[in-house]
């Protein structure tokens, strides 16, 4: 594999604010030769997701930042080429690390889990049966718990993550109301997703009111990707005994200095239980988890939608769309195509 090239993008320098293509280069160098162990993947799908903003800034976080001059770190899938390791095949599918580059040599631990290429569209293993499904299903049902007749609102509601989350509430009987950016994406939760309300927070002068409006008797269930000022928001109008499953906090720098109101008391006071949880965790679970998702969107319960780009160059001006909130769906770089043997 010596005579291939593998295109990679680094980080060049660290972000100030959010990414943006000036903080990553195009490099080349030989394809790299799997050691004892390891497996030579090629990449064919990149997933993008709002977690790399915090890969690629310096402060605490649950996984060491990219270094500056590294390969960005991404989720994606890939073809095993050649294996020096007993469970993995020439051809086989994998989830797992493969960063930003067109062929990467892969650890076991760097493997999530094979991919039946036959059963779905290749692409959902990335979204809605892969980490995002995953995140949507742990922190809703796992957390969240909602019960028939509950209230639950959703934030990045038409985003991969929200909108799966949402539609899994209302298939256990929930009222979901979302919480989005533009009435594009409100639409989509209405039309697509089947949201019962949808409020497009940079439309609305006071996003606590409005939350009220559209739940008069209150949030049962926070699902939350954001923090910030949208949580605390979405804090005042919980009920009692309310449940808040946190995914993310995209408005909220990456070094842990955020500002505003304390949450202590509206937690003792409305008996709250607000938990943070890592998808990665519950990576044992992936194959059942994806396997009830499947018969969801086999039936008609479950809908997603996707934005695919082709070429390894188009990767940091997607993250870009992601973290601006320009994205619908799921976002994936396509790097090759796939031909099955």
């Amino acid at each position: 594999m010596r005579d291939l090239t593998n295109r990679q993008l680094r980080l060049r320098r660290r972000p100030a604010g959010l990414p943006s293509p000036e903080d990553f280069e195009l490099t080349e160098e030989p394809a790299p030769v799997p050691g004892a162990g390891q497996v030579l993947v090629r990449t064919l799908l990149l997933s993008i997701d709002p977690a790399m903003r915090g890969w690629v800034a310096e402060g605490p976080n649950y996984v060491q930042a990219v270094p500056v001059g590294g390969v960005m770190r991404s989720f994606g899938l890939a073809e095993v080429v050649q294996s020096r390791n007993t469970r993995f095949r020439k051809h086989d599918i994998i989830f797992g690390l493969p960063g930003w580059q067109e062929w990467a040599v892969l650890d076991e631990q760097d493997i999530l889990r094979h991919v039946d290429a036959a059963a779905v569209p290749l692409s959902a293993w990335l979204g809605v049966l892969g980490i995002n499904g995953l995140t949507a299903y742990v922190g809703m049902v796992d957390i969240g718990r909602p019960k028939r007749g509950e209230t639950v609102l959703v934030s990045s509601a038409a985003g991969s993550v929200g909108s799966t989350a949402g539609q899994i509430a209302r298939i256990r009987g929930a009222r979901v109301v979302g919480l989005t950016s533009t009435e594009q994406k409100r639409d989509l939760c209405l039309r697509v997703f089947g949201f019962d309300d949808c409020i497009n927070y940079r439309d609305v002068p006071d996003l606590g009111r409005a939350i009220e409006e559209a739940c008069p008797e209150g949030v049962d269930v926070y699902f939350d990707s954001v923090g910030g000022q949208m949580l605390d928001a979405a804090l005042d109008n919980m009920n009692v005994a309310g449940r808040i499953p946190v995914c993310g906090t995209i408005s909220e720098p990456a070094d842990l200095h955020a500002t505003g109101p304390r949450v202590g008391r509206r937690l003792l006071v409305k008996r709250l239980t607000m938990q943070g949880f890592l998808a990665t965790d519950h990576a044992a679970r992936m194959d059942e988890i994806a396997r009830t998702l499947a018969t969801w969107i086999e039936d008609g319960h479950l809908r997603y939608l996707e934005e695919i780009t082709s070429g390894l160059e188009a990767a940091p001006t997607m993250l870009r769309r992601v973290l601006d909130g320009q994205n619908e769906g799921k976002s994936i770089v396509r790097v090759a195509e796939f031909e099955p043997a």
